[in-house]
């Protein structure tokens, strides 16, 4: 089977497969169709270098992504391919464009996550990539929230017009040096207060009087119990950790999700972060699985 670049004439078939990939249900089906929709006209991706498509007869099999993070020195790889191309040589194939991608682009590294039961991995190794992170999924399912009252002289609110230079500079305060994160621009951050899978209202900052402290990014995926809301980032700035900030602001992302009616929140955590684990455990989030990120060092790096 061929892989192709992306053209704009992919668009509609593309979104369409991975949104059937995503979910059957309709619901979440028109979720993951705006959401993959966002995804291609994100800011740095320029889809028709970096996405992939592996076709056969016109139908759309596979989709690989390549997104550019150069301030790192790093790629990142989405895959998402028919399941009975699993491990076959046009998902190989598929793979090697996106890798290939990678090295002219003259980045250090590229850096694939996948599910343990996909046997991805399998092929990943016949390629170069080496296993050197194991992510957990997590999962929080109960009645009731446990009660948590705010610190004297904190406070949470959401995020409001003309937030996004706050947003965009407390998140890389947050992380940076952290594993796996590059730099936001503002642009960037802009860009994704509007995707379909998250809220404005879902966007949560910790202040302690007028001073950032934090921030909780909320977002939508689907599940197979229908939508499920996801702790997509939790951070505290360096100067207030320490100071049990991450519970506060994590409990006001999960009331928030709580008040939209879902039933169901999840996140990931980088299973080397025993605080965070720790902190997640003891809010009542039980480990459902694991993702597994691969790694290929690039020639010239």
């Amino acid at each position: 089977m061929p892989v192709v670049n992306y053209t704009n004439n992919h668009n509609t078939a593309l979104t369409e497969f991975v949104a059937s990939h995503s979910s059957p249900n309709s619901e979440i089906y028109d979720l993951c169709f705006s959401t993959f929709q966002g995804v291609l006209g994100q800011p740095g991706l320029d889809a028709t270098e970096n996405c992939f498509v592996l076709e056969h007869a016109g139908v759309v099999k596979g989709v690989a992504l390549v997104f550019r993070e150069f301030a790192i020195s790093r790629s990142v790889i989405e895959v998402m391919t028919d399941p009975e191309q699993a491990g076959s040589l046009d998902e190989l194939e598929l793979v090697q464009r996106a890798v290939a991608r990678a090295e002219a682009e003259g980045l250090g590294v590229a850096h694939i996550c996948v599910l343990p039961e996909s046997g991805r991995g399998e092929l990943l190794e016949q390629v170069g990539f080496s296993q050197i992170r194991t992510y957990l999924d997590m999962l929080w399912v109960q009645d009731e929230l446990p009660d948590l009252e705010l610190p004297q002289g904190y406070s949470v609110r959401s995020f409001q017009p003309g937030d996004t230079p706050l947003l965009t500079r407390v998140q890389n305060d947050a992380f940076t040096g952290s594993w796996g994160f590059s730099p936001n621009t503002e642009e960037q951050i802009e860009y994704r207060t509007q995707m379909p899978n998250t809220s404005k209202s879902g966007i949560l900052f910790l202040f302690e009087g007028d001073r950032p402290a934090g921030h909780c990014w909320t977002v939508m995926v689907p599940a197979e119990n229908g939508v499920r809301g996801v702790i997509g980032m939790i951070g505290v700035v360096p100067e207030y950790r320490g100071k049990g900030m991450s519970r506060h602001i994590l409990h006001a992302g999960m009331e928030y999700l709580r008040s939209t009616g879902l039933s169901e929140i999840g996140l990931e955590v980088d299973g080397n972060n025993e605080p965070a684990v720790g902190l997640y455990k003891s809010i009542g989030f039980k480990t459902m699985g694991e993702r597994h990120w691969f790694e290929r060092v690039l020639p010239g790096t």
